[in-house]
């Protein structure tokens, strides 16, 4: 048996603290619904089922809330809703759910956010980082980096470099111009040769312009 010992009502939210140390949450809505109040009594399995019945449609729909603002990975997805207090096997089942449904696949969405990072005129450095950030396994990014970041968009890297050497000023010191263009190449995720390959053709280009 489990006794809830205390209700802290926060916004629309009620956290339930039950005798056995552990808490969990609840819409206000749930809470008037369930008819739960300070001191009631149920068996640990009946407790547990009413809430994962009360937290699983809301968990889904908050889940598809967020595939229908952007593509999301499934690691994503886990975090907001471990930040939202759901169990955990109603975070699994969601994810099986969406799965399923091919909702989410992060195999689509690599391929996703490979293309919109490229258009935005990253570099393959940065890509990589954020997709692991998102719970993308290496052996993923790789194969995707290898299938869609072509030579091609290594032309990124000398239109970006050309834009910073246009706000070069003439008379400054070349060394020191040279590191602010690498610099800002860096920052948008190129290593260190693409970024000086990058310099050095839009200072060549940016020179015979000048002429």
């Amino acid at each position: 048996m489990v006794t809830i010992m205390e209700i802290e009502k926060f916004r629309s939210k009620c956290w339930l603290y039950l005798d056995n140390g552990e808490k969990y949450c609840l819409t206000n809505r749930e809470m008037l619904d369930s008819g739960l109040t300070t001191g009631s009594c149920m068996e640990d399995a009946d407790f547990i089922n009413m809430i994962r019945l009360y937290q699983y449609p809301r968990a889904l729909n908050q889940a598809i809330a967020m595939l229908a603002r952007r593509p999301c990975s499934k690691k994503e997805i886990d975090l907001k809703l471990k930040m939202n207090h759901y169990l955990q096997d109603v975070i699994e089942l969601v994810l099986y759910k969406l799965e399923k449904e091919n909702l989410i696949n992060d195999l689509e969405f690599c391929d996703q956010w490979i293309h919109y990072r490229i258009s935005q005129k990253n570099g393959p450095e940065k890509i990589r980082l954020e997709l692991k950030q998102k719970g993308i396994d290496d052996i993923t990014i790789e194969q995707k980096m290898t299938e869609i970041y072509t030579e091609d968009c290594e032309d990124n890297a000398f239109l970006l470099a050309k834009k910073a050497w246009n706000h070069i000023r003439a008379d400054e010191n070349r060394f020191r111009s040279r590191q602010k263009v690498i610099a800002s190449l860096i920052r948008k995720g190129y290593n260190w040769d693409q970024a000086e390959k990058a310099c050095n053709l839009a200072e060549t280009e940016c020179k015979k312009t000048a002429r």
